[in-house]
């Protein structure tokens, strides 16, 4: 959300260096995003379905008659943690050696832990 008063002539909001919206004129191409206004004094930016693509730095530039003013916004897009490869069943010798893998992925980075199910089996 952008805060403009009656003192600013010109207002954008921009995206690494590129620019969004220009006053009211789309320059984006993403149909997601859009402008929302409250009056004269909000100038916000609302991207619908974000996605990791969107992660980064955002930029509301206004020009008064004074001086150029920007304030910045940095985006971080979550994303679930899924599993996309895990080891199957397999069976083997006792004493021999064996790695199991998972792989997965997410934003914060997932952490993967394993566990024994049946530890009771090793009593038998």
């Amino acid at each position: 959300m952008c805060y403009v008063d009656d003192k600013v002539s010109k207002v954008a909001w921009l995206n690494r260096s590129n620019i969004i919206y220009a006053g009211q004129d789309k320059w984006s191409l993403d149909p997601r995003v859009d402008l929302v206004t409250k009056g004269q004094l909000e100038y916000s930016l609302r991207i619908q379905k974000v996605d990791v693509y969107d992660e980064g730095s955002y930029t509301c530039s206004i020009q008064t008659k004074q001086q150029p003013k920007t304030s910045q916004v940095y985006l971080i897009v979550q994303v679930p943690a899924d599993i996309y490869k895990v080891s199957e069943d397999i069976t083997v010798n006792e004493g021999s050696n064996l790695t199991l893998s998972c792989l997965a992925s997410g934003r914060p980075d997932p952490a993967i832990n394993w566990r024994l199910l049946n530890p009771s089996a090793r009593d038998c």
